[in-house]
């Protein structure tokens, strides 16, 4: 089995490219865990035993809306650095395509 071909400018700057969006994508899964989690299983919770007054329930679509928008973000972005990242990894690896 041959080598792997060598990483040329262009692939490091792909690269670089996927690895930015791979760490975004880490930040908004945890915003949307975040914000889902409190909305979905701590609110509820901590009104119904009376640790939040009911007025906390105000707070949970706006926090169900910002945990689906960072979703869909995330979803989104994780396919373009995919995208980003098919190219080079055929060029760097032939066979794995074949």
């Amino acid at each position: 089995m041959p080598d792997p071909a060598p990483l040329l400018q262009g692939d490091w700057s792909d690269n670089g490219a996927a690895l930015k969006l791979l760490w975004i994508n880490l930040l908004l899964m945890t915003t949307a865990a975040i914000s889902l989690g409190v909305a979905h299983a701590i609110i509820p919770s901590a009104v119904d035993s009376g640790t939040f007054s009911s007025k906390a329930s105000r707070f949970r679509p706006f926090l169900y809306v910002i945990g689906s928008i960072a979703l869909i973000v995330a979803i989104i972005n994780f396919v373009l650095a995919t995208m980003i990242s098919v190219g080079w990894i055929e060029d760097v690896y032939p066979r794995w395509y074949q």
